[in-house]
């Protein structure tokens, strides 16, 4: 019988290659993104950091890479080095620890390690990676406005980034900067569904959860701490559009700049702190979890004994995201 027959068809370069729904090819669109990434992330640190030890010395390198206007003379403006100190700490904490990790990582070994043929939605996990990739080009495209990259730090505290007047870094690079971090949650929140229906849906038959590789442990609870924090990181950045664009004043109160008053109420900027906050404990825990699950079973594999206490390992990382989520919440709801 022909390949037609059989309901099969010829990949094309397109379809293998860039809109793939292979999670094998997927990760290494994730392994590839993340490190271009995290390459003009190291050269954003070299940059500012020479600017810290040497301030007033001209160098040849600014001006090629950030040109006569946020360089001149080849002196850095101390507004570019606040920028990029912002986008190089947002490119390393979201695009590559987060996304980068994760979703190399996660793509590449959950279904191998469970016995599933692939993800449970290709399309879905394709779609994931392609809004990761244009939240990438958005933010990379955000060093290169003429106003300057957003410079209110990669926490982007308001006021400064509520306030396109309030620094030279807060006009259509802060803009930029929310879109594309809207943008990479809803990527984020894609992958992390995928990656959970695909634990609990997709395992070869005999595999119960307590027979589950730590590595897939670490990466299913990675995902459901990814899907309970990232929502309010996105509302709150979806507020600061508001605030930015149409006027509303979620986290703006009684601003003055430069002896003007803003007629602005209602807000609090340690609102946003508290939303920010509540993603920013899980955060660490989303970078570090995946980590220690690939660890272990390389260390257990490699030293060719089984883990010790597996069941006691899978009870710590169920408890890691307890208690941390628990943190969060009641740091978020006392601080000050």
């Amino acid at each position: 019988m022909s390949a037609h027959e059989h309901g099969h068809h010829k990949e094309t370069f397109i379809t293998k290659y860039i809109f793939s729904l292979d999670h094998k090819m997927i990760a290494k669109q994730y392994l590839i993104t993340g490190l271009i990434m995290g390459i003009v992330g190291v050269l954003l640190s070299i940059f500012f950091r020479m600017q810290l030890a040497w301030p007033e010395q001209s160098f040849g390198i600014f001006k090629f890479f950030l040109g006569e206007n946020f360089a001149p003379g080849g002196v850095m403006r101390n507004d570019i080095y606040l920028a990029l100190v912002t986008i190089h700490g947002t490119i390393m904490v979201f695009f590559v620890l987060t996304a980068g990790l994760s979703g190399t990582f996660s793509n590449l070994l959950i279904p191998l390690q469970i016995g599933a043929r692939d993800m449970a939605s290709g399309f879905m996990n394709m779609l994931s990676y392609w809004m990761f990739f244009i939240s990438s080009v958005i933010m990379l495209g955000s060093l290169f406005v003429q106003s300057g990259p957003a410079s209110a730090g990669w926490t982007i505290y308001p006021p400064l980034s509520a306030l396109p007047q309030a620094i030279p870094g807060s006009g259509l690079g802060m803009t930029l900067w929310l879109v594309s971090m809207a943008i990479f949650i809803a990527s984020s929140l894609m992958g992390s569904l995928n990656y959970v229906v695909t634990v609990i849906n997709l395992r070869t038959k005999g595999m119960t959860m307590t027979r589950l590789p730590l590595t897939v442990w670490a990466f299913f609870v990675t995902a459901i701490i990814g899907i309970v924090s990232f929502p309010v990181l996105f509302s709150a950045a979806l507020l600061l559009i508001f605030d930015r664009s149409f006027g509303t004043s979620f986290f703006l109160s009684d601003i003055f700049i430069q002896g003007d008053v803003l007629h602005y109420q209602g807000g609090s900027p340690v609102l946003f702190e508290h939303l920010f906050w509540f993603l920013g404990h899980p955060e660490v825990y989303i970078v570090l979890l995946p980590a220690l699950g690939i660890t272990s079973e390389i260390i257990a594999t490699n030293s060719r004994k089984p883990i010790f206490g597996y069941r006691a390992m899978i009870a710590s990382i169920l408890a890691i995201a307890f208690y941390q989520q628990l943190f969060g919440v009641t740091t978020c709801l006392f601080q000050v």
